[in-house]
């Protein structure tokens, strides 16, 4: 009796630990980053007050437990509890670009891609142009002009960093600027290998790519998709998604790329993921009321289009959220509505949105969360590519045989049909009491019937 009243406490004990160890509700936002390191979901800063004042932003520092925590994407989890944990170990709020000079950017790099990367905007040459954070030891690092090599990376919340297979971050500056070395530049594209701790800045670019709050999505070809946005004095790019803009990571090339379909209208504050399999660019939000909530960029053949949709959706669009892949779901957090709409909580909406996208013909919008749920074999570009051309190779043989045995069996015919004639005209005549001999007489009389 004493051993079972001592196990119900335990478990009594377990259920309240486990309660009191959930972070309090994480405060609205937009801008913020949100970086996947193994299987956490890192968010990172953002804001929620407009007008904004550095008064108002020194309220946020206060409460560290809400400017970085991860989502735990180990275990299953409805949207209505979300599994929010803080993770504010050591750190250095102080050390960071504030909000209201234009924020930080951020993104995973390093050895093993373990390593997450804050880059500074350029306005504080005082603080560290880079701060990093190990998740493998909650170490935190301070890296300053001596520790990188070239250029020094700048970065803001309205860009969005890419890192690549060789750990390579590239952020689109759409913006003019003052590096740290002192030197006014038209915007530009920064390459911050997080390996060899060194940076370039390649400043040539479209003009036509200066721009902020875009979207930017990085192909299996090492292509990174730019589209979207506005302009840095807050004008929309009206046609930002009728002609996307490609840089290539393997010769830092740029293409103009013009697309067709069902083109949404200019907007910002979108969010796009890569779609499973692989050349699919899904697109989610913005703040433009007549465009659909989600749209589809096909880019075997620069097709925009609508995607067929089930399940039960959000009812407000919201702009300046964040997207990451995570297993087969599309996981969109945070952001607003426009204006600052952030009552998207009083309409019973998650922070966090669920799109599966493990069947390219049907999404499905979700309230549940599984790590260990099946991700769909998806044919990849280069298959269907492949399997396009083993078709046309398939007819082409199937046609070639056939033509071939066509004009085998038409030469055949009239080889016969010749022979057969030529043998008529050729034969010698058996006499036969002289009744089918003809007389040279009867020959040349025929023969004189000629025109020649």
């Amino acid at each position: 009796m004493f051993n079972f009243r001592l196990l119900l406490l335990l478990q009594i004990l377990t259920i309240v630990k486990s309660e009191l160890s959930i972070p309090a509700l994480p405060k609205v936002r937009l801008l913020h980053s949100s970086i996947l390191v193994d299987k956490k979901l890192y968010i990172f800063g953002g804001f929620r007050d407009n007008p904004f004042s550095d008064t108002i932003e020194s309220t946020y520092n206060q409460s560290p437990d809400d400017r970085f925590f991860y989502l735990d994407v180990s275990k299953p989890f409805y949207t209505s509890k979300l599994p929010w944990t803080a993770d504010n170990k050591n750190l250095p709020l102080n050390n960071f670009s504030s909000v209201l000079s234009g924020g930080v950017a951020a993104s995973y790099g390093g050895n093993n891609n373990v390593t997450i990367y804050f880059i500074n905007n350029e306005h504080d040459k005082t603080l560290p142009p880079v701060l990093t954070f190990n998740t493998s030891d909650y170490s935190w690092n301070n890296l300053f002009q001596p520790n990188i090599t070239g250029d020094i990376p700048i970065g803001r919340n309205q860009m969005k960093p890419i890192t690549d297979r060789n750990g390579k971050i590239y952020l689109l500056a759409g913006f003019s600027f003052t590096t740290l070395q002192n030197v006014k530049r038209n915007g530009g594209m920064f390459i911050f290998d997080t390996i060899n701790l060194s940076c370039v800045l390649d400043y040539d670019i479209f003009t036509s790519m200066l721009r902020v709050e875009y979207s930017a999505t990085l192909l299996p070809n090492g292509k990174i998709v730019y589209m979207g946005g506005k302009g840095s004095d807050g004008t929309l790019i009206t046609d930002g998604f009728r002609v996307v803009y490609l840089y290539n990571t393997n010769n830092s090339n740029w293409e103009r790329q013009s697309t067709a379909g069902s083109i949404p209208n200019g907007d910002n504050g979108i969010s796009s993921v890569l779609g499973l399999d692989g050349f699919r660019i899904i697109v989610f939000g913005g703040g433009d009321i007549d465009n659909k909530m989600l749209y589809v960029l096909d880019t075997t053949n620069s097709n925009w289009y609508e995607p067929n949709v089930s399940g039960k959706g959000p009812i407000m669009k919201r702009l300046e959220h964040t997207a990451n892949v995570i297993g087969k779901y599309m996981v969109i957090t945070f952001g607003s509505g426009t204006n600052f709409n952030f009552t998207y909580r009083n309409i019973g909406e998650s922070d966090v949105l669920l799109l599966d996208i493990g069947n390219s013909s049907n999404y499905i919008w979700t309230d549940y969360f599984d790590p260990d749920a099946a991700i769909p074999p998806q044919q990849l570009p280069q298959q269907q590519y492949n399997n396009k051309n083993n078709i046309r190779i398939i007819i082409g043989v199937v046609f070639g045989v056939l033509g071939m045995i066509c004009i085998t069996s038409l030469s055949i015919f009239f080889f016969i049909k010749r022979r057969k004639k030529s043998l008529n005209e050729t034969t010698f005549p058996i006499p036969d009491n002289g009744e089918n001999v003809k007389s040279d007489l009867e020959i040349s009389s025929r023969a004189s019937g000629s025109s020649y």
